[in-house]
């Protein structure tokens, strides 16, 4: 068993007694670049893992629900949600038809305005403290 040390402790120093270059630049930029995109991969990967396990328990609550609701009772609530739609459909169609395009152009100037002022908000990089 001790020899099995010996040999491990006199590997170590001999690796340790041989001489190496530094990584170029552009291996570090390259590696680092390399080590981001497979974190991003890899979020990416547990993001669609949960979104799919979140469409399965939904899909098995629906199969479980299926029988246990009335067909006619979900064809009338469906039918309310249409006439629903309708109704906000018919209601925007007034809106838009009432309000004049100088309003619609300046109030869609103003949001695009706020969405890029925040935006520029936080992009910008954190100031450090003052001494």
């Amino acid at each position: 068993m001790s020899e099995r040390r010996d040999e491990d402790a006199r590997l170590t120093s001999l690796l340790q007694a041989l001489r190496v270059a530094e990584p170029s630049p552009a291996f570090l930029a390259g590696a680092r670049r390399r080590y981001l995109e497979a974190i991003e991969v890899r979020d990416r990967r547990q993001v669609l893992r949960g979104l799919v396990a979140a469409l399965v328990g939904l899909s098995v609550i629906a199969i479980l629900l299926g029988p246990t609701i009335d067909p006619a009772a979900l064809l009338v609530w469906l039918a309310d949600v249409a006439a629903d739609l309708a109704r906000w459909t018919a209601g925007v169609g007034v809106v838009l038809a009432l309000v004049p395009l100088a309003i619609w152009a300046s109030a869609a100037l103003g949001s695009i305005a706020a969405v890029l002022s925040l935006v520029f908000v936080a992009r910008a990089r954190p100031l450090g403290l003052v001494k």
